[in-house]
């Protein structure tokens, strides 16, 4: 056994067994690492040089609502007046604080490189800034108010003081913490600040909950990455003891287009997308991912998120592969849990660890919350007690004003005037003082009425805070109120999701879509602008039950060229006016409101120097048996297969050839069946079958669809499906418009069928200069939307119910129905 000896080799030199030195030295340094380094504190989640980062961040006043400040300056500031280490602690602790990836709710406000989720680290503090986050400075709330413990930092100056813990506001589990100490070590998962605050509330009702009635409120870990949690008993295991094993998977969805098949990683389990893409890289190489393509595309950025892709090959099957992927790499990891915390008492630093379940954690912030608002409250009393104290004299000091202003001038100095003062209206020294430091006008101008108005506003306050002292019901309503605040303040939406009856061995059938179909409106404007918006946004609405639904027309709707009906995984097929098609996926297109601007089309396809998109067609297969037909401004009709357009992207494909002058006018689907209604502006209709023409390649020049009289052009074209015709027969009309504004609605049998290239019909009597400025085939429960230009600094527009329009031979001119120059027909 080791022992000191009492031999001494010298006098003042005493031998020692060097066992003992080490015993002592290392238990000082083991307390040392648990208490100032490694464990953070339960009361507000922060390890000491966190704490010491945001309070001297907020000491010097590198405020949410100020100018960011370079990080070198708060490197300085804290090494020089707080933390004796180096440098690089102090910047890298700051800069974790600031990730959103690494930080469920990051405590500092970074700008500049402050690092990224594939590993990178952040640019040296010469070069970034950093403030505190609008979550730090409530963290730190009420600190002025006496509510917690300071001390001298290292520097041994009695100005710079630091706090042994702060009234965390915040719960100590709403972000990450990890570290090792000697003998202990702790790694505590995030949770989303909303559950963990209603959770407290709870407990302040109800401190004896059980652990699955604490699930009903907090679900469990929620990632900054998101991710999917398999399970729910490792939760319940770190719930009830502190300690648990979880599985974390990444969000993994199935993209198909008309090229190819991928999964998308779009969430992943906390551990960096540089591990992620490794481990997958690493499985692909050791021949463990049978079904992918040797193709990793890392798309990710700050805007989309994470989005890493995986081509399958042709013949994989995307449930098998994401198996594999699960099994085979870091898309799916274990991860365990610790919660070890530092326990003190109140006003004491913490010194005790302890390994804790999530009730007794929550309940001992709870209890340090209470203590805080105690304190506060405390604090608030005696500063009103102190002010009415001043307030009262100072209302003698105005009563007496002008008895005062002679003591001033009769007196030999002002201490002399003070003691007359003093002992004259029986003035406690506190409030002598505060008169004698006025000047004689100070004096002069002192208001009772104002002085008698906050007399009673500090009483009022002062019976409030001594309410709430001698009643703890009131007390913990207070608490549960300010909760309420910060959940409405910082509360946000769980970004992990949980599959309490999922386990690692659940096979997995289906990949679930990247854009799970969802209905929406899309709408292109004259001026080039594309936007989404709800699936019901221009649908017609009763105003009364009973009466037949009318769609009312609301500013912007001027500006309309088409509304397309479409839904998220569907493709739109843009058709040019040069004859080049473009294909763009609909969940691409900005969502917007209908007084939104929308995206420029021409940030969305790759389109040429006067190209410009005639017609946007929605489709949601390539492989049905339709066609795509287009009419060119000079008579021609090409009719192509729709599978032809598959390899269409935004670059953009060659489709109709034209001749010189020539562009496409109008472009629409077939199913191979019907009859087609071809228009001129000069007010001739051709009515043929889709019998008189084949099909083609993409690539053509297509054959004569009207024969066209000098100086005439197509203006539009309509398709009417056989089967749509047979069902209802007597539903669907030309709707003729002219430039001038006058309106009619045709009944079909007023069209004789012709051969194609014939002339036609006439569809409407023109008056002189007037012109057909479109046609379309209309059904009797559509509406349509007409804009005209009334001046040069004004359009209007109107909605027309079909079903509300008279018939109207062919032959006989339309009603007016806008007075000016026809703009647009929408129909909805």
């Amino acid at each position: 056994m080791a022992s000191v000896s009492d031999n001494t080799i010298e006098p003042g030199i005493v031998q020692e067994d060097f066992s003992v030195i080490m015993s002592h030295a290392f238990a000082t340094y083991g307390l040392s690492v648990v208490t100032d380094r490694a464990l953070p504190d339960a009361r507000d989640g922060l390890k000491p040089v966190h704490r010491r980062i945001l309070s001297g961040m907020r000491e010097a006043g590198y405020l949410s609502n100020r100018s960011t400040v370079k990080s070198a300056e708060v490197v300085g500031l804290i090494l020089g007046n707080y933390h004796p280490h180096g440098d690089t602690s102090v910047y890298d602790a700051a800069v974790r604080m600031s990730q959103p990836f690494s930080m469920r709710y990051p405590l500092i406000e970074g700008q500049g490189n402050m690092g990224s989720e594939d590993g990178d680290a952040a640019a040296a503090y010469r070069y970034t800034e950093m403030r505190l986050s609008p979550l730090a400075e409530a963290l730190m709330a009420d600190m002025e108010c006496e509510t917690v413990p300071l001390h001298p930092t290292y520097k041994q100056d009695p100005k710079v003081l630091e706090p042994d813990y702060l009234p965390g506001r915040i719960p100590p589990i709403v972000n990450p913490s990890s570290g090792i100490a000697v003998g202990l070590s702790t790694n505590i998962p995030p949770h989303n600040l909303t559950e963990v605050l209603r959770a407290c509330i709870a407990l302040l009702d109800k401190p004896e909950m059980t652990v699955e009635e604490l699930m009903t409120y907090i679900q469990g870990p929620d990632f900054p990455q998101g991710g999917q949690i398999i399970g729910i008993q490792g939760i319940k295991d770190y719930f009830t003891t502190g300690k648990g094993r979880i599985i974390v998977r990444a969000d993994v969805r199935l993209e198909e287009t008309p090229r190819s098949r991928s999964l998308v990683v779009t969430q992943i389990p906390p551990i960096g997308r540089d591990k992620v893409k490794a481990s997958i890289i690493k499985a692909f190489n050791a021949h463990k991912l049978e079904g992918l393509m040797a193709d990793l595309r890392d798309e990710s950025d700050t805007e989309k998120g994470t989005r890493i892709v995986l081509e399958l090959r042709k013949d994989a099957d995307p449930a098998q592969v994401l198996t594999q992927l699960y099994r085979e790499t870091d898309l799916q990891v274990a991860l365990s849990f610790q919660m070890v915390f530092l326990f003190g008492t109140p006003m004491q630093q913490a010194r005790q660890p302890k390994q804790v379940g999530m009730l007794e954690l929550l309940n001992y912030w709870n209890e340090h919350q209470i203590d805080v608002l105690t304190r506060r409250t405390q604090f608030e009393l005696r500063k009103a007690q102190e002010r009415l104290h001043v307030v009262e004299g100072l209302m003698i000091g105005a009563t007496h004003a002008e008895e005062i202003v002679r003591i001033f001038q009769q007196s030999e100095d002002r201490a002399a005037a003070r003691r007359t003062i003093e002992e004259r209206y029986q003035l406690t020294p506190r409030q002598s003082d505060v008169i004698a430091s006025m000047t004689l006008s100070q004096v002069t101008r002192l208001d009772t009425g104002k002085y008698l108005k906050e007399q009673e506003e500090l009483q009022q306050r002062i019976r409030e805070r001594e309410r709430l002292l001698s009643d703890r019901r009131a007390l913990l309503s207070l608490l549960k109120r300010e909760m309420q605040q910060l959940i409405k303040r910082f509360g946000d939406e769980r970004r992990t999701v949980i599959d309490a009856e999922a386990t690692i061995h659940t096979p997995i059938t289906r990949v679930p879509s990247l854009h799970e179909r969802e209905p929406l409106t899309v709408v292109y404007t004259r001026g080039g602008l594309l936007k989404a918006l709800p699936a019901d946004t221009y649908t017609p609405k009763s105003k009364q039950p009973g009466e037949p639904a009318v769609y009312t027309p609301v500013r912007s709707d001027e500006q309309l060229q088409q509304v397309i009906a479409t839904a998220t995984g569907e493709y739109l097929l843009c058709i040019a006016s040069s004859g080049r098609v473009f294909q763009l996926a609909s969940h691409l297109i900005p969502s917007s409101t209908r007084s939104g601007k929308g995206e420029p089309i021409a940030n969305l396809l790759e389109l040429e120097e006067g190209e410009e998109i005639v017609s946007i067609l929605p489709i949601s297969s390539y492989e049905e048996e339709r066609y795509l037909v287009t009419f060119s401004e000079y008579g021609k009709v090409k009719k192509s297969p729709l599978s032809e357009y598959k390899t269409a992207d935004v670059d953009g494909v060659q489709d109709m050839k034209l001749a010189e002058g020539d562009k496409v006018v109008a472009a629409l689907l077939s199913s191979g069946r019907g009859e087609y209604f071809v228009s001129t502006d000069y007010g001739q209709t051709l009515r043929f079958s889709d019998d008189t023409f084949r099909s083609q390649g993409r690539v053509g020049q297509g054959v004569a669809a009207i024969s066209l009289a000098k100086g005439g052009t197509v203006i539009s074209a309509s398709h009417l499906d056989a089967d749509q015709a047979e069902a209802q027969p007597d539903q669907f009309s030309i709707l003729v418009v002219t430039v001038q504004g006058t309106v009619k609605k045709v009944p079909l049998s007023e069209y004789p069928q012709r051969g194609r290239a014939t002339a036609g019909v006439v569809t409407t009597e023109l008056l002189e200069t007037d012109r057909v400025f479109s046609t379309m085939l209309v059904h009797e429960q559509d509406h349509v939307l007409l804009a005209w230009e009334e001046n040069a600094r004004s359009n209007q527009v109107t909605a027309l119910r079909i079903a509300d329009l008279e018939p109207a031979p062919r032959m006989q001119g339309g009603m007016q129905v806008a007075n000016g120059r026809v703009l647009s027909v929408v129909k909805l």
